[in-house]
């Protein structure tokens, strides 16, 4: 499987063709970041967002973290430990450790399990349109988790619920995201472990 850079040109480029479509109609438009990655490009899609059109644009982040990239993540030592191993690694090892740990991941049973932590008190209902983002879809377990307990939530028909990341890994996903940017490769973000 190809990783490739991050390109902040291409992507914002192919936000400004899309994103138009999700603008045609008025209305409170609420951007959902699904943390870690997905921040970043929520604010790259809010920026853009508010560039295209005078409504006002809502940002609110969630957490939806596979159990091991929660235990990865939360230790400092192993977290410093890795970016700075990766640092002095060739591109090319970097490339291969990439594609072993997201064929385990896709793999592994624990992959399915998310831990979802949405803000408190927040009032889904007052929006008109939703654009959950996130970095990628690999599984989709994430995208999904994250899309369903929206619409638990929210009780109103008439809100348009859409999704974006930049790049859908597998095509064996269990969701797609209304738009993405690539498929079929593994896309390494500046804000990655080995980024």
């Amino acid at each position: 499987m190809k990783v490739v850079n991050f390109d902040q040109k291409v992507f914002d480029s192919f936000l400004q063709k899309n994103l138009e479509k999700f603008l045609d109609k008025n209305g409170n438009c609420l951007v959902v970041g699904i943390k870690e990655g997905g921040i970043p490009i929520a604010k790259m899609v809010v920026k853009q967002l508010q560039k295209e059109s005078s409504t006002k644009i809502d940002f609110v982040s969630v957490t939806c973290q596979r159990p091991s990239t929660k235990r990865k993540k939360s230790n400092q030592l192993i977290k410093i430990t890795l970016q700075k191993s990766f640092k002095i690694l060739p591109q090319s090892i970097l490339n291969r450790l990439r594609v072993i740990e997201y064929k385990y991941l896709l793999h592994k049973a624990e992959n399915n399990s998310r831990e979802i932590t949405f803000p408190d008190n927040f009032d889904w209902k007052v929006y008109d349109k939703i654009l959950v983002v996130d970095d990628a879809v690999d599984s989709g377990n994430s995208l999904r988790s994250v899309l369903e307990k929206i619409e638990q939530e929210i009780i109103i028909p008439k809100t348009n619920i859409i999704s974006l990341t930049v790049v859908v890994t597998n095509k064996e996903s269990v969701i797609v995201p209304d738009y993405y940017l690539y498929s079929d490769i593994l896309i390494r973000f500046p804000w990655s472990l080995d980024g």
